[in-house]
């Protein structure tokens, strides 16, 4: 049994979920799974090196030829999509399934080495609200574009990764009732989530 499988935390589904820094230690000891579609795998978000991709629709059928007692780690883009993936594969009785905790959200955040077909714009949280606030204005809808800098005004100066992840989080549950277009609406917080997923920390903005 392997060393990342033992240090990973136990699911319901049979799986264990397992942290960026743990994978990062021991990733040439597993095999990477990387379940997003290949315009994710190659974009801003990257990819571990190494990590094979195999889109979720196709995971089931690849995994027939793969050995049951392979250690494998799914990847998607915040988890969701790559657990339901490690649970398909425990159902055809893989023994050492792992799930990474955030998927390549939390790779990024984390300052891990990815591979991309391009690299990211240099981004700072402040861009990213900017982003926001424009995305926002063109999308129209019942949730007012000055609502960000509003929540944010109680905080003064440039607003820090956790605070703008926080906006994100109230946006989404705001929209759900209040926009025209939810399906939109939610591209565009997925949009600004990756955006700040890849921009440098407060710290290192000069």
């Amino acid at each position: 049994m392997s060393a990342l499988y033992e240090k990973g935390t136990p699911h319901a589904e049979g799986y264990r979920d397992v942290d960026v820094s743990a994978v990062a230690g021991e990733k040439n000891e597993v095999r990477l799974v990387d379940v997003r579609e290949p315009s994710e795998f190659d974009g801003l978000l990257g990819h571990i090196l190494g990590a094979r991709l195999v889109p979720l629709s196709t995971v089931e059928q690849e995994a027939g030829s793969w050995p049951r007692d392979a250690a494998l780690v799914m990847v998607c883009r915040s988890g969701a999509r790559s657990g339901r993936a490690a649970a398909q594969l425990v159902r055809q009785g893989f023994q050492r399934v792992m799930n990474l905790r955030g998927g390549m959200l939390a790779w990024n955040e984390a300052g891990l080495p990815v591979v991309r077909a391009e690299h990211p714009p240099a981004l700072q949280v402040a861009d990213v609200l900017d982003t926001l606030l424009a995305r926002m204005r063109e999308l129209g809808g019942g949730v007012p574009a000055s609502l960000p800098r509003g929540l944010l005004q109680g905080h003064g100066g440039a607003p820090t990764h956790a605070q703008l992840l926080g906006m994100l989080e109230l946006l989404r549950a705001a929209g759900q009732a209040a926009v025209k277009d939810p399906g939109a609406w939610e591209g565009m917080l997925r949009e600004c989530r990756d955006l700040l997923a890849v921009s440098r920390p407060e710290s290192s903005a000069a």
